[in-house]
């Protein structure tokens, strides 16, 4: 496999896996219709992921996700369950860029994979500011709505050009950083205010 190849691969396993961290089921399913529709070859342990059945089952969670995460009393819980699954499915992804089969590599793309996503959901926790944050300008349905487009707009993305969905993610994890800035200014030394 020619070098650059071998990068585009690593590239979009990056951006797939980072988007991951975000949304679990959104990159799964954009990947899975990318093989689908011919764009993506998938490898052999995970052409699972290019069956109707599965896709339809990958879009119900994937809608789900979203719609509760827009929800502020379920927002704690949601990372909680999906933050686990986000590593899978990050490890999953970077396996599939990869182009990785059952054996010696896999392992080693599985665990590349789910670090990177487990590092981006972790971060995405910590930087989002908690849904009592409303009044820091930024409510949690928008901060959710975000997320959805970028998720999408970096499982598109990382599939077709590999090295800009890396930029979308630093862009999310920007915006977070700046809206907890924000907060903490506008609380200044109240800080009974800001929790």
């Amino acid at each position: 496999m020619p070098l650059m190849d071998i990068l585009l691969a690593i590239g979009t396993g990056i951006g797939l896996s980072a988007v991951a961290g975000i949304r679990a089921y959104l990159p799964l399913l954009l990947v899975g219709l990318a093989a689908r529709l011919g764009l993506v070859t998938l490898p052999a342990a995970f052409s699972f992921l290019d069956n109707w059945p599965v896709l339809g089952v990958l879009l119900a969670l994937a809608l789900l996700e979203s719609v509760f995460d827009k929800l502020p009393v379920l927002e704690k819980i949601l990372d909680l369950v999906q933050t686990p699954l986000r590593i899978v499915a990050g490890a999953v992804l970077f396996a599939v860029a990869l182009g990785a089969e059952f054996g010696t590599g896999v392992v080693s793309a599985l665990l590349a994979g789910g670090v990177l996503a487990g590092v981006v959901a972790f971060l995405k926790v910590s930087l989002r500011p908690p849904a009592s944050a409303s009044a820091a300008g930024v409510s949690p349905p928008f901060l959710s709505t975000v997320e959805d487009l970028l998720a999408i707009a970096g499982g598109i993305v990382a599939v077709l050009v590999p090295v800009v969905a890396l930029f979308l993610v630093a862009f999310l994890l920007f915006f977070y950083y700046r809206v907890r800035r924000r907060r903490g200014k506008k609380y200044g030394g109240l800080r009974i205010l800001g929790d």
